[in-house]
């Protein structure tokens, strides 16, 4: 089945949006750094060349090209240029060490090229697979005389780009999205939302995460502006002045990012501008946002969403509003977005009562191609279902939810975030709302198996993320007991000023670990 807008007409892929804006609004800024801004004429006349460049490579369909800079306005560049060759874009994150890079290049046998900076070339020296100074090959295309166009046609079944996610060897896995796929999520949030030439976005986490690939094309379909940071980490005081600047609408970001933006905002409302928040890649604490959103945030529209990158990164979306009821049953998962279905099944398949909890199976057009190289994977994860009588290509995500009503249900988290404690099943995503339940004052808690000899009971430790000392232990337990029973009940506790947080802006729990 074709993916289809509201007028019945094929989904325009990403790259042909940017055609189509540099057509109907050429001046328009389409992206913008410290350092560089590229109108949307620029941007589709550069991006062109590349692609003509790309050609002359024998690139083609299929193939693989890697992008390793620090985001700028040659990564966009390079994005759209590559989509328009035909071939798929690989966003590899400067951020990662040599050891990672070489177990991620591994996986991409049809990996030919790679985009980086004069500084980092050195590094892929010993690779064999072509290594392109951006900047220079910029300068090269623009003083050309202006040539023929050689863009290959583009397929919704062809390959758009390829992540990598993390894998519970320690081993990085490539996922592969098609354009089918991607614009049928981009395509959607656009229509749901109502984005327009004014839904501004600035990038704010890392390059390489499945969340920055829609933060940085989502403005682009729509006609609107991507802001690029200059720092290399992330500086909330730089985000909220470009916020202010830029006049940003709209951004995609995960919880963490998202705390450290509220705080370096909040004086003088300089995050007034804002109209959707699209949170994501892990749980929000609804603490940590409650104040601002109600009061300063009220004209802006936070939206807590679920998705996993093999899934095209977003899967529901739920429109924040009721925020004490979050405090203590957590934030729905919402409605799936268009053209994907969620179902939460059992261990035979089949959906469970409400009440009960299962895992997340999602079908329709947002799960992607698949793992590459990874066969035993790809057959235990992407498999045929049949639900309500039709069978479905479906991926099993691993996570799981609890139906709380016929159209409510809260995600539980990783199946592996799940205990045995005395012979019961528990999962340690709802021992970390009853503590923040018990701990109002508290901004966030992680609920972590600290015992360190296999075979042992487990021992539950929770680290809280709060300003202030703890109560003591028996008043923490005492609070605990109208929430959890007590076999639930976290045995240490650790106060920690701020969580530990992943490159991809996530909280890192094995760092938290050591804490113990």
């Amino acid at each position: 089945m074709s993916v289809t807008d509201k007028q019945d007409l094929r989904t325009p892929m990403i790259h042909e949006k940017v055609v189509h804006w540099a057509n109907e609004t050429p001046d328009a800024i389409a992206v913008r750094s410290a350092y560089e801004t590229l109108t949307y004429a620029q941007l589709d006349r550069e991006s062109s060349a590349l692609a003509s460049y790309l050609g002359e490579q024998g690139i083609q369909a299929g193939d693989l090209v890697g992008i390793f800079l620090h985001p700028t306005v040659s990564t966009l560049v390079c994005i759209i240029g590559i989509l328009k060759s035909g071939a798929a874009y690989v966003p590899l994150d400067t951020a990662n060490p040599t050891s990672r890079l070489t177990l991620m290049i591994q996986q991409l046998e049809n990996l030919k090229l790679i985009f980086t900076s004069e500084k980092a070339a050195d590094l892929f020296q010993d690779l064999p697979l072509a290594v392109v100074e951006i900047e220079s090959l910029r300068q090269t295309l623009a003083a050309a005389p202006t040539a023929a166009v050689m863009v290959s046609p583009v397929r919704e079944d062809d390959l758009c780009y390829t992540v990598f996610t993390s894998g519970t060897t320690g081993i990085p896995k490539a996922v592969a999205i098609t354009h089918r796929s991607w614009a049928n999520l981009i395509s959607w949030h656009v229509h749901e939302y109502r984005l327009d030439h004014e839904a501004n976005g600035i990038l704010v986490s890392a390059f390489g995460f499945d969340i920055s690939q829609r933060s940085l094309v989502t403005p682009l379909y729509c006609g609107a502006a991507i802001s690029l940071t200059s720092s290399a980490v992330f500086d909330g005081y730089e985000i909220v002045d470009l916020i202010e600047r830029h006049r940003i609408r709209s951004i995609h970001l995960a919880p963490s990012s998202l705390y450290l933006i509220i705080q370096a905002g909040q004086a003088g409302d300089r995050l007034a501008t804002l109209r959707h928040l699209f949170i994501g890649g892990e749980a929000l604490a609804t603490a940590r946002v409650m104040e601002w959103a109600r009061k300063k945030g009220s004209a802006c529209n936070l939206i807590h969403q679920y998705g996993v990158a093999e899934c095209t990164d977003v899967a529901t979306s739920y429109s924040m509003s009721d925020y004490e009821s979050y405090l203590a049953e957590g934030i729905p998962m919402g409605s799936p977005v268009g053209n994907c279905r969620v179902d939460i099944i059992d261990n035979e398949n089949r959906q469970v009562s409400v009440g009960d909890i299962g895992q997340i199976v999602i079908c329709g057009e947002g799960v992607g191609r698949g793992y590459l190289n990874n066969p035993s994977l790809q057959a235990e994860r992407f498999r045929e279902i049949s639900i309500d009588g039709v069978v479905h290509r479906a991926y099993f995500t691993g996570d799981y939810a609890r139906r709380l009503s016929e159209h409510k249900s809260i995600c539980l988290g990783r199946r592996d975030n799940q205990i045995k404690i005395r012979g019961m099943l528990v999962n340690l995503s709802e021992i970390e709302n009853g503590v923040r339940n018990a701990l109002p004052a508290a901004e966030d808690a992680i609920v972590l198996n600290t015992q360190a000899v296999p075979g042992q009971d487990p021992e539950l430790t929770a680290f809280v993320a709060t300003a202030d000392e703890l109560p003591p232990i028996r008043d923490i337990g005492h609070r605990l007991e109208t929430l959890l029973p007590r076999h639930m009940h976290p045995r240490h506790y650790v106060a920690c000023k701020q969580f530990p947080l992943t490159q991809n802006g996530k909280i890192d729990r094995q760092a938290l670990l050591s804490l113990a």
